[in-house]
Protein backbone atom coordinates (compact mmCIF):
# COMPACT_ATOMS: atom_id res chain seq x y z
CA UNK A 1 0.00 0.00 0.00
CA UNK A 2 1.27 2.87 -1.04
CA UNK A 3 2.30 5.54 2.14
CA UNK A 4 0.77 9.00 2.21
CA UNK A 5 2.08 11.02 4.61
CA UNK A 6 0.80 13.86 6.61
CA UNK A 7 2.61 17.07 7.70
CA UNK A 8 1.00 18.81 11.10
CA UNK A 9 0.89 22.53 11.21
CA UNK A 10 -0.03 24.07 14.50
CA UNK A 11 -2.76 26.40 14.39
CA UNK A 12 -2.20 29.80 12.93
CA UNK A 13 -5.10 32.10 14.01
CA UNK A 14 -4.40 32.30 17.48
CA UNK A 15 -0.85 32.84 19.39
CA UNK A 16 0.07 32.31 23.43
CA UNK A 17 -1.14 29.16 25.60
CA UNK A 18 -4.59 28.67 23.48
CA UNK A 19 -2.44 27.72 20.60
CA UNK A 20 -2.17 24.04 20.00
CA UNK A 21 1.12 22.50 17.98
CA UNK A 22 -1.14 19.62 16.56
CA UNK A 23 -3.88 16.97 16.86
CA UNK A 24 -2.44 15.09 18.82
CA UNK A 25 -2.39 18.11 21.65
CA UNK A 26 -6.36 17.42 21.13
CA UNK A 27 -6.84 14.05 21.82
CA UNK A 28 -6.39 12.69 18.18
CA UNK A 29 -4.16 9.88 17.17
CA UNK A 30 -4.23 10.46 12.81
CA UNK A 31 -3.66 7.88 10.63
CA UNK A 32 -4.72 7.30 7.05
CA UNK A 33 -5.80 4.01 5.65
CA UNK A 34 -7.82 2.26 2.67
CA UNK A 35 -11.38 3.31 2.68
CA UNK A 36 -13.77 1.12 5.47
CA UNK A 37 -16.04 -0.79 3.04
CA UNK A 38 -18.58 -1.84 6.01
CA UNK A 39 -20.39 0.25 8.39
CA UNK A 40 -23.13 -0.12 10.86
CA UNK A 41 -26.18 2.04 10.33
CA UNK A 42 -29.23 2.62 11.88
CA UNK A 43 -32.61 2.51 9.92
CA UNK A 44 -36.09 3.42 10.29
CA UNK A 45 -38.86 2.70 8.57
CA UNK A 46 -40.49 5.54 6.59
CA UNK A 47 -43.18 6.19 3.65
CA UNK A 48 -42.22 8.55 1.07
CA UNK A 49 -44.71 11.19 0.35
CA UNK A 50 -46.52 11.64 -3.12
CA UNK A 51 -43.71 14.63 -4.30
CA UNK A 52 -40.44 14.33 -2.61
CA UNK A 53 -36.83 15.82 -3.57
CA UNK A 54 -35.79 12.71 -6.02
CA UNK A 55 -32.42 12.70 -4.15
CA UNK A 56 -33.53 14.08 -0.65
CA UNK A 57 -33.52 12.84 2.80
CA UNK A 58 -36.18 13.43 5.75
CA UNK A 59 -34.87 14.65 9.02
CA UNK A 60 -36.55 12.01 11.85
CA UNK A 61 -37.44 13.88 15.16
CA UNK A 62 -38.55 12.15 18.65
CA UNK A 63 -41.06 15.14 19.66
CA UNK A 64 -44.17 16.83 17.95
CA UNK A 65 -42.10 16.44 14.85
CA UNK A 66 -41.81 12.96 13.73
CA UNK A 67 -40.91 13.47 9.95
CA UNK A 68 -39.72 16.45 7.69
CA UNK A 69 -39.32 16.40 3.91
CA UNK A 70 -38.33 18.40 1.44
CA UNK A 71 -40.91 18.02 -1.44
CA UNK A 72 -42.42 19.99 -4.80
CA UNK A 73 -39.27 18.71 -7.15
CA UNK A 74 -38.83 21.77 -9.33
CA UNK A 75 -36.41 23.16 -11.82
CA UNK A 76 -37.06 27.02 -11.41
CA UNK A 77 -33.97 28.19 -10.06
CA UNK A 78 -31.12 26.22 -12.14
CA UNK A 79 -28.37 26.34 -9.92
CA UNK A 80 -27.28 22.67 -10.11
CA UNK A 81 -24.72 23.27 -7.43
CA UNK A 82 -25.57 19.87 -5.51
CA UNK A 83 -25.63 17.70 -9.20
CA UNK A 84 -28.86 18.30 -10.65
CA UNK A 85 -31.35 21.47 -11.62
CA UNK A 86 -33.64 19.86 -9.45
CA UNK A 87 -34.58 21.80 -5.79
CA UNK A 88 -37.26 21.17 -3.49
CA UNK A 89 -40.28 24.27 -3.79
CA UNK A 90 -41.83 22.96 -0.65
CA UNK A 91 -41.46 21.17 3.07
CA UNK A 92 -43.61 18.42 4.57
CA UNK A 93 -43.97 17.78 8.07
CA UNK A 94 -45.39 14.42 9.40
CA UNK A 95 -46.81 15.06 13.26
CA UNK A 96 -46.15 12.77 15.67
CA UNK A 97 -50.22 12.66 16.58
CA UNK A 98 -50.63 11.55 12.65
CA UNK A 99 -51.41 14.87 11.55
CA UNK A 100 -49.33 16.59 8.91
CA UNK A 101 -48.47 20.31 7.72
CA UNK A 102 -47.33 21.68 4.49
CA UNK A 103 -45.55 24.41 3.21
CA UNK A 104 -44.90 26.03 -0.70
CA UNK A 105 -42.65 28.34 -1.27
CA UNK A 106 -43.05 31.65 -3.98
CA UNK A 107 -42.16 30.99 -7.70
CA UNK A 108 -39.13 32.98 -7.39
CA UNK A 109 -37.42 30.56 -4.29
CA UNK A 110 -36.69 27.26 -3.72
CA UNK A 111 -35.05 24.76 -0.29
CA UNK A 112 -31.34 24.16 -1.98
CA UNK A 113 -30.82 21.97 0.29
CA UNK A 114 -31.44 17.48 0.53
CA UNK A 115 -32.20 16.79 3.90
CA UNK A 116 -33.24 19.45 6.79
CA UNK A 117 -32.17 19.25 9.90
CA UNK A 118 -34.08 19.48 13.40
CA UNK A 119 -33.23 21.27 16.50
CA UNK A 120 -34.52 23.20 19.20
CA UNK A 121 -32.84 26.43 18.96
CA UNK A 122 -34.75 28.76 21.49
CA UNK A 123 -35.03 25.82 24.44
CA UNK A 124 -38.65 25.48 24.12
CA UNK A 125 -38.56 21.79 24.07
CA UNK A 126 -40.41 22.20 20.33
CA UNK A 127 -38.38 21.45 17.38
CA UNK A 128 -37.43 24.09 14.99
CA UNK A 129 -36.46 22.97 11.22
CA UNK A 130 -33.01 24.56 9.74
CA UNK A 131 -32.78 24.24 5.93
CA UNK A 132 -31.31 26.30 3.18
CA UNK A 133 -33.62 28.57 1.03
CA UNK A 134 -32.19 30.44 -1.88
CA UNK A 135 -34.23 32.89 -4.10
CA UNK A 136 -33.32 34.41 -7.66
CA UNK A 137 -32.62 37.76 -5.97
CA UNK A 138 -31.03 36.82 -2.57
CA UNK A 139 -28.81 33.46 -3.16
CA UNK A 140 -28.71 31.02 -0.44
CA UNK A 141 -30.50 31.96 3.07
CA UNK A 142 -30.06 29.59 6.41
CA UNK A 143 -34.26 29.72 7.36
CA UNK A 144 -35.51 28.25 10.39
CA UNK A 145 -39.24 27.04 10.43
CA UNK A 146 -41.52 26.44 12.61
CA UNK A 147 -44.83 24.47 14.21
CA UNK A 148 -47.07 27.86 15.64
CA UNK A 149 -50.37 27.61 16.36
CA UNK A 150 -50.93 24.50 14.07
CA UNK A 151 -49.43 26.33 10.87
CA UNK A 152 -46.05 25.81 9.51
CA UNK A 153 -44.48 28.94 9.54
CA UNK A 154 -41.32 31.17 9.36
CA UNK A 155 -39.80 31.93 12.28
CA UNK A 156 -36.24 33.01 11.59
CA UNK A 157 -33.49 33.33 9.04
CA UNK A 158 -29.90 34.49 9.00
CA UNK A 159 -28.28 37.39 7.17
CA UNK A 160 -28.85 37.89 3.72
CA UNK A 161 -25.35 38.58 2.63
CA UNK A 162 -25.54 36.53 -0.56
CA UNK A 163 -26.63 37.18 -4.37
CA UNK A 164 -28.26 34.60 -7.39
CA UNK A 165 -26.24 31.62 -7.18
CA UNK A 166 -24.33 31.87 -4.07
CA UNK A 167 -24.38 29.45 -1.28
CA UNK A 168 -24.22 27.76 2.02
CA UNK A 169 -23.94 24.89 3.80
CA UNK A 170 -24.62 24.26 7.11
CA UNK A 171 -22.41 22.74 9.32
CA UNK A 172 -24.14 21.80 12.67
CA UNK A 173 -25.75 22.91 15.80
CA UNK A 174 -24.38 22.87 19.39
CA UNK A 175 -22.83 25.47 22.05
CA UNK A 176 -19.80 26.39 20.90
CA UNK A 177 -18.91 29.05 23.17
CA UNK A 178 -20.18 27.57 26.33
CA UNK A 179 -22.52 30.83 26.98
CA UNK A 180 -25.74 27.98 27.63
CA UNK A 181 -27.10 28.62 24.08
CA UNK A 182 -27.40 26.86 20.95
CA UNK A 183 -25.19 28.34 17.89
CA UNK A 184 -25.32 27.67 13.87
CA UNK A 185 -22.47 27.00 12.34
CA UNK A 186 -22.77 27.00 8.53
CA UNK A 187 -19.80 27.80 5.20
CA UNK A 188 -21.00 30.87 3.14
CA UNK A 189 -20.00 30.52 -0.56
CA UNK A 190 -17.81 27.06 -0.08
CA UNK A 191 -16.65 26.82 -3.56
CA UNK A 192 -14.96 30.39 -3.73
CA UNK A 193 -13.39 31.04 -0.47
CA UNK A 194 -15.82 29.42 2.34
CA UNK A 195 -16.30 31.85 5.31
CA UNK A 196 -17.53 30.08 8.91
CA UNK A 197 -20.21 31.85 10.52
CA UNK A 198 -20.96 31.07 13.94
CA UNK A 199 -24.76 32.32 14.65
CA UNK A 200 -27.33 32.34 17.47
CA UNK A 201 -31.04 32.99 17.42
CA UNK A 202 -32.14 36.47 18.94
CA UNK A 203 -36.15 37.30 18.59
CA UNK A 204 -37.11 36.04 14.89
CA UNK A 205 -33.58 36.54 13.46
CA UNK A 206 -29.89 34.35 13.49
CA UNK A 207 -27.12 36.70 14.33
CA UNK A 208 -23.85 36.32 13.44
CA UNK A 209 -21.57 35.69 16.42
CA UNK A 210 -17.96 34.88 14.86
CA UNK A 211 -16.39 33.95 11.72
CA UNK A 212 -13.23 32.53 9.93
CA UNK A 213 -12.23 32.50 6.22
CA UNK A 214 -10.57 29.97 4.45
CA UNK A 215 -12.70 26.74 4.48
CA UNK A 216 -14.68 24.29 2.09
CA UNK A 217 -17.53 21.67 2.98
CA UNK A 218 -18.93 21.20 -0.35
CA UNK A 219 -17.82 20.99 -3.66
CA UNK A 220 -19.74 21.46 -7.38
CA UNK A 221 -22.10 18.72 -8.09
CA UNK A 222 -21.40 16.61 -4.95
CA UNK A 223 -24.32 15.71 -2.49
CA UNK A 224 -22.23 14.93 0.18
CA UNK A 225 -23.18 17.99 2.37
CA UNK A 226 -21.74 16.45 5.52
CA UNK A 227 -17.75 17.60 4.98
CA UNK A 228 -17.75 18.60 8.54
CA UNK A 229 -18.00 17.22 12.13
CA UNK A 230 -18.39 19.07 15.43
CA UNK A 231 -17.09 17.13 18.69
CA UNK A 232 -15.30 18.40 21.82
CA UNK A 233 -12.16 16.65 21.05
CA UNK A 234 -10.21 17.85 24.01
CA UNK A 235 -13.29 17.69 26.41
CA UNK A 236 -13.02 20.37 28.11
CA UNK A 237 -16.78 21.24 27.26
CA UNK A 238 -16.57 23.17 24.50
CA UNK A 239 -17.11 21.37 20.87
CA UNK A 240 -14.47 21.93 18.28
CA UNK A 241 -15.41 22.13 14.39
CA UNK A 242 -13.86 20.21 12.13
CA UNK A 243 -13.54 20.90 8.87
CA UNK A 244 -11.45 21.26 5.77
CA UNK A 245 -9.54 24.10 4.20
CA UNK A 246 -10.60 26.11 1.20
CA UNK A 247 -8.84 23.87 -1.32
CA UNK A 248 -9.93 20.71 0.80
CA UNK A 249 -6.27 19.46 1.21
CA UNK A 250 -5.82 20.50 4.91
CA UNK A 251 -8.12 19.14 7.98
CA UNK A 252 -8.73 22.69 10.24
CA UNK A 253 -10.16 22.20 13.71
CA UNK A 254 -11.90 25.56 14.97
CA UNK A 255 -13.13 26.31 18.75
CA UNK A 256 -13.95 28.93 21.32
CA UNK A 257 -10.72 29.76 23.18
CA UNK A 258 -11.84 32.79 25.96
CA UNK A 259 -14.62 33.61 24.10
CA UNK A 260 -12.89 34.04 20.61
CA UNK A 261 -13.04 31.87 17.82
CA UNK A 262 -9.82 30.82 16.64
CA UNK A 263 -7.64 27.84 14.83
CA UNK A 264 -7.01 25.23 17.12
CA UNK A 265 -5.03 22.71 14.61
CA UNK A 266 -4.20 22.22 11.11
CA UNK A 267 -3.38 18.87 9.35
CA UNK A 268 -1.94 18.80 5.96
CA UNK A 269 -3.02 16.42 3.40
CA UNK A 270 -1.27 14.77 0.61
CA UNK A 271 -5.22 13.86 -0.96
CA UNK A 272 -8.28 15.55 -1.05
CA UNK A 273 -10.92 15.57 1.62
CA UNK A 274 -14.21 13.79 -0.54
CA UNK A 275 -16.84 12.49 1.20
CA UNK A 276 -19.29 13.11 4.56
CA UNK A 277 -17.11 13.18 7.62
CA UNK A 278 -18.30 9.50 10.29
CA UNK A 279 -18.60 9.92 14.08
CA UNK A 280 -17.96 6.49 15.17
CA UNK A 281 -15.87 4.48 17.90
CA UNK A 282 -12.92 3.03 15.68
CA UNK A 283 -10.74 1.22 18.13
CA UNK A 284 -13.46 0.19 21.03
CA UNK A 285 -12.35 2.69 23.75
CA UNK A 286 -15.64 4.45 24.02
CA UNK A 287 -15.04 7.33 22.14
CA UNK A 288 -15.88 8.61 19.40
CA UNK A 289 -13.47 9.04 16.64
CA UNK A 290 -13.77 10.88 13.17
CA UNK A 291 -13.73 9.10 9.90
CA UNK A 292 -12.78 11.04 6.76
CA UNK A 293 -13.22 9.98 2.94
CA UNK A 294 -10.34 11.19 0.50
CA UNK A 295 -9.68 10.72 -2.98
CA UNK A 296 -7.97 7.63 -4.51
CA UNK A 297 -9.88 5.55 -2.18
CA UNK A 298 -8.33 6.67 1.36
CA UNK A 299 -9.91 7.81 4.29
CA UNK A 300 -8.07 9.54 7.10
CA UNK A 301 -8.96 8.34 10.54
CA UNK A 302 -8.44 10.27 13.87
CA UNK A 303 -8.63 8.15 17.05
CA UNK A 304 -9.10 8.96 20.39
Amino acid sequence: MRALSLVLAAGVASAGPAQAEGLEALGFRPQVTEAQREMTIELRAVSRPENPLPDGHPALGDGAIAEVWLTEPTERYGHAVLGDGIEAGGLLVRLSDGGSLSLSLPENQVFEDLQPRLVDLDGDGRQEILVVRSSQGSGGLLTAYGVVDGTLRLVAKGPERLTTYRWLNPVGVADFDGDGVLEVAYVETPHIGGVLRILSLQGDALVQEAEAYGFSNHFIGSRALGLSAILDADEDGLPEILLPDAGRRALRVMGFVEGDLRERAVLQLDEQIVGDFRLEDMDGNGLDGVAIPLSGGRELRLFR
